[in-house]
């Protein structure tokens, strides 16, 4: 039977019993691959349902409360075997220890930004193509709607990411990176600073989460 993937951990928890059962209601079982260890399940590919992906982010928070650094799966990754986890995942020691130190101890806070535009900042006229191609790259990870709230909570966000949204009244998604230890500080100062957002603009948060924004191999 094949294995259904998680998340990736850089210690196993105190009990593996811990880990709980996952989506298939198999118990979780941990491989070691390198010096990281898969979280793993005995069980086929699920479909994609609602339900299933709710069911996947439970399992996901569960390991994520068990260890220091987790990087989540998403949802529908398989292994055929054990040794094929250690093959996919044993080779990427050295981008496994950085990703590790980027999270740990870290949750992800989401904000969708939805209402009013500012109006898009563009490179100065007569710039050649290759100036206007970073203005546009680096305006879509620009969200000067939220301004307020980065000023704010910046002493408590350890990365931000940001995604504009072109269509519909989302504006952006931005996810920030916060130390557990710093969760009450940074929703004090983000409640603090929403009432300077600009007219028309407001933003809703939801966490906090494993850290799925943050958790990519570089």
């Amino acid at each position: 039977m094949s294995l259904y993937l998680y998340a990736i951990v850089d210690r196993p928890p105190r009990s593996p019993e811990l880990l709980g059962r996952g989506i298939a209601r198999k118990p979780l079982a941990l491989v070691r691959a390198g010096k990281a260890y898969v979280v793993v399940e005995p069980a086929e590919a699920r479909e994609a349902t609602p339900a299933a992906i709710v069911a996947h982010d439970r399992v996901v928070r569960r390991i994520a409360r068990l260890a220091p650094s987790v990087l989540p799966l998403r949802f529908g990754a398989t292994a055929v075997d054990r040794v094929a986890v250690k093959a996919a995942i044993a080779p990427l020691g050295g981008m496994l220890e950085r990703a590790f130190e980027r999270v740990r101890g870290a949750v992800q806070f989401t904000l969708r930004v939805d209402g009013l535009r500012a109006p898009a900042k563009r490179a100065p006229a007569g710039t050649g193509p290759g100036t206007r191609w970073l203005a546009e790259r680096r305006a879509r990870h620009e969200v000067p709607e939220l301004t307020a709230v980065s000023e704010a909570t910046r002493p408590w966000v350890r990365e931000v990411r940001a995604e504009r949204h072109d269509h519909g009244p989302r504006i952006a998604s931005v996810y920030h990176l916060v130390a557990r230890e710093d969760v009450r500080a940074w929703k004090r100062a983000f409640a603090r600073s929403i009432m300077d957002l600009p007219r028309g603009v407001t933003v809703t948060v939801t966490g906090p989460w494993p850290p799925w924004a943050f958790a990519e191999l570089a």
